[in-house]
């Protein structure tokens, strides 16, 4: 039986949330799964995976726990990999190439070009629950955001959860593409 090991790093838990969605689609394809936090994943962990899945939340181009997966670059790169990041807009507000782009930025050229595929969802943000350094930076993208004459549906829903508090776009449908993916790479 095939085994996948899901490593994520989540700051307010919605890339914890996918790791575990996706682990759940292949669990009832009949894949083994693992799922465990990037700061205390170790090479043993990645040792018996037949595949890797490493998602990591994006905060204004900084991936959580990235320093972290970059330590595991030599397990990483000698097994099949997949990489997810989990932010506020995903797709919906950047290019596959501008998200595609932090992820080198952040874990390194040779993972992304190593990696089987790159997927972005949309994730959750609930300004109550956001940390000091978060609400301040936030308060400088919902200027930036207000002063855009013609703002994208991304930007709208933005200014939109300043109001509503908590607003949440994550959905398990997104992630079946990445499950697809690695089912198919496991064979």
């Amino acid at each position: 039986m095939s085994r996948v090991v899901l490593i994520y790093g989540s700051q307010y838990g919605s890339t914890e949330r996918y790791s575990r969605w996706i682990a759940e689609e292949l669990r009832q394809a009949g894949v083994l799964t693992e799922v465990i936090a990037a700061s205390v994943v170790t090479p043993s962990h990645l040792a018996e995976a037949d595949m890797v899945v490493a998602g990591l939340s994006d905060y204004g181009g900084l991936l959580t726990e990235s320093s972290e997966v970059k330590k595991l670059v030599n397990q990483l790169l000698a097994q099949p990999l997949a990489l997810f990041t989990v932010s506020f807009a995903g797709l919906d507000g950047a290019t596959q190439e501008k998200l595609d782009g932090i992820l080198r930025k952040n874990v390194g050229e040779a993972l992304v070009n190593h990696a089987s595929g790159t997927f972005h969802f949309r994730g959750a943000l609930d300004h109550t629950r956001l940390s000091l350094k978060h609400k301040t930076v936030m308060i400088g993208i919902r200027s930036a955001i207000a002063a855009i004459p013609k703002k994208s549906e991304a930007n709208q829903q933005m200014l939109d959860s300043f109001l509503q508090k908590s607003v949440d776009y994550s959905s398990p449908e997104a992630c079946i593409p990445l499950v697809q993916m690695v089912r198919k790479n496991l064979g």
